[in-house]
């Protein structure tokens, strides 16, 4: 079923003030999230790019899901977990719940109509990966299928579910993983040979564009 796309219905003249002095070079808006007329029209425009979650799963009568999902995120390594977002309750958020596991099919611009076209509003009964044509292959340890067509799986177990407000989160842990070999280069995958595909804001996306190396610095500290 769809992604956390949704209309909020604000205009552009949202009310916020502006709080810089005439004296200063620069200004900004400033406010409670509610000034600016749509905290989600303002968070989903200003928190990008987000990379984009293709997140299968199965419902408690077997029926499968697949639907997209950009509040998403790694948020440890040791063990792996992953952070997903689900703004309302939506089937990917229902499955999760009735069986506790779930499947991140990496999105890539190889995959991005098929992703787009499963965000569709379908009833719970309907087969995404039938409905846009993708292929269901069996997962290693949970039980939801992989998108076969993708370039890379993270299978995740419910670690913890938290309701904030309307919102729901999700925390997997990583429990196996699948790397095509086309896009693993030097121990690691490649973001230029991956290719994601990453959420913008309403119908933008983006792509990787220009990569460059960015040393990070290091403390010295006196002796």
């Amino acid at each position: 079923m769809a992604d956390e796309r949704h209309s909020d219905g604000g205009s552009d003249d949202d009310p916020a003030t502006d709080d810089a002095a005439s004296d200063t070079p620069t200004s900004h808006r400033s406010g409670e999230p509610d000034a600016f007329g749509s905290p989600y029209r303002l968070l989903s425009t200003a928190v990008t790019p987000r990379p984009i979650a293709w997140v299968s799963t199965l419902a408690a009568d077997g029926t499968p899901n697949l639907a997209p999902h950009s509040y998403f995120n790694l948020v440890a390594h040791d063990p792996p977990h992953v952070v997903l977002g689900s703004a309302g309750r939506k089937d990917t958020l229902r499955n999760i719940e009735a069986t506790g596991e779930f499947v991140v099919n990496l999105t890539t611009e190889h995959v991005l109509k098929q992703m787009n076209a499963s965000a569709i509003d379908a009833p719970p009964q309907v087969d995404e990966f039938e409905l846009v044509g993708v292929t269901p292959t069996p997962a290693t340890v949970v039980a939801p299928p992989r998108v076969a067509e993708a370039l890379g799986h993270l299978e995740c177990r419910v670690a913890h579910l938290l309701e904030l407000g309307s919102g729901h989160l999700v925390v997997g842990e990583v429990v196996h993983v699948h790397v095509d070999r086309r896009v693993w280069r030097d121990g690691r995958v490649a973001p230029e040979l991956l290719r994601p595909v990453l959420r913008l804001a309403g119908s933008q996306y983006g792509t990787l564009g220009e990569l460059f190396k960015l040393e990070r610095p290091s403390w010295d500290a006196p002796t």
